[in-house]
């Protein structure tokens, strides 16, 4: 029997946003970020935007404070989420040591990671570099936030791979200097390393995260961090097989973030660029020496309309072909070493079991390109 009264469990987006409390994750999260009012222009830009402005992107939200991270870290239970996956790797790798695992690895299967694994600490670090431009221009202090920790978290797998490195040349020969030499020189990995350069060099910050997020660390990610490791077992490997288990609950993270993000700016449709700075209550605002008065009032200048989904489809289609054939281009490194690992099957596999799911789940149109 009805009792006349509406429920009050809504989603959380849904929900008009009040001072009041919904929990601590919204409350040291939530409009940090400051939208008018700055104290100071910056003055290495030659475009005469604001420190926060809605054109570093071509993506336009009618919230951007609408955006909830899945797993609602900030800085306390993220810090200490991370210090228990630290603690995995120390004791993985002090484990390892008591138990002599590396001195007893096959010098073949230690060549084969010299190669093919060790030069992944350059390739984290540099999409770490650019992470942190999404960091300085994204809007949304819950995007921001998201994005700051992932490249915490690409800072220290680099950081866990150079460990790794450093054990592994302690019984056969020297990881560290190699891996820089095959990054700058082996042919089968400069399509990725060009990758990673062109994507440091991409201005919009909502570009970056699809160059990386919904495309490259899915395809690389899934190779190097999962179907490496069931070889790794095959060679008695647990030094390498333990490392990548904690990798891959960061990469799960990551991976449901962005794709919780892009799920919301394809839904999104706002009525223009400023929507959302209207709403806040500055549709009226006079200008000052910033907005109208020095210089003209950005909100005059004509709204480019362009629906999300189309940009991020734009994204899609321009960054994961780029970034299938860059993983792919590894194979000859796998063949060299004699690896059970077909490249170009398993990323068909990857493709097909993990990434169209995850588009699929988002509302995201996927183009494969396992016919290139």
């Amino acid at each position: 029997m009805s009792t006349g009264k509406t429920s009050q469990i809504q989603p959380i987006r849904q929900k008009p946003f009040t001072w009041e409390t919904k929990n601590e994750y919204e409350e040291v999260t939530l409009r940090s970020q400051t939208y008018v009012h700055f104290h100071y222009r910056h003055n290495f830009d030659e475009r005469d935007y604001e420190l926060y402005d809605p054109r570093y992107t071509r993506i336009r939200s009618s919230d951007w404070e609408a955006f909830r991270d899945p797993k609602r870290f900030w800085y306390t239970p993220y810090t200490r989420d991370r210090k228990n996956l630290a603690i995995e790797v120390e004791n993985a790798f002090k484990n390892a040591e008591e138990l002599g695992v590396v001195e007893k690895l096959p010098a073949q299967w230690a060549e084969a990671l010299r190669e093919i694994y060790t030069p992944l600490r350059h390739i984290e670090y540099g999409e770490n570099v650019q992470m942190q431009h999404v960091i300085r221009y994204a809007l949304g202090s819950a995007i921001e936030q998201c994005a700051t920790y992932q490249a915490y978290d690409k800072t220290g797998r680099a950081q866990w791979i150079t460990l790794w490195a450093m054990n592994m040349q302690e019984h056969h020969g020297n990881f560290l200097d190699t891996s820089k030499e095959i990054l700058m020189t082996e042919p089968a990995y400069q399509p990725l390393r060009s990758y990673v350069e062109e994507m440091l060099v991409t201005d919009d910050w909502a570009e970056v995260i699809v160059a990386q997020n919904l495309t490259l660390d899915l395809l690389l990610g899934s190779l190097m961090y999962k179907h490496l490791t069931n070889e790794a077992m095959q060679h008695g490997d647990y030094h390498l097989s333990l490392l990548n288990l904690t990798i891959n609950k960061q990469m799960k993270w990551q991976s449901d973030w962005a794709f919780a993000l892009f799920k919301l700016f394809t839904n999104d449709k706002p009525e223009g660029r400023w929507d959302y700075l209207n709403k806040l209550g500055y549709d009226e605002w006079p200008g000052d020496y910033r907005w109208g008065r020095t210089i003209s009032d950005p909100r005059a200048m004509p709204d480019v309309i362009e629906d999300n989904a189309e940009v991020i489809q734009e994204w899609v289609n321009k960054w994961y072909p780029k970034a299938y054939k860059a993983v792919l281009a590894l194979a000859p490194l796998f063949e060299k070493h004699n690896l059970n690992i077909n490249v170009e099957e398993t990323l068909k596999q990857i493709e097909v079991e993990e990434i169209i799911p995850l588009y699929k789940k988002a509302g995201i149109p996927f183009a494969s390109v396992v016919s290139i």
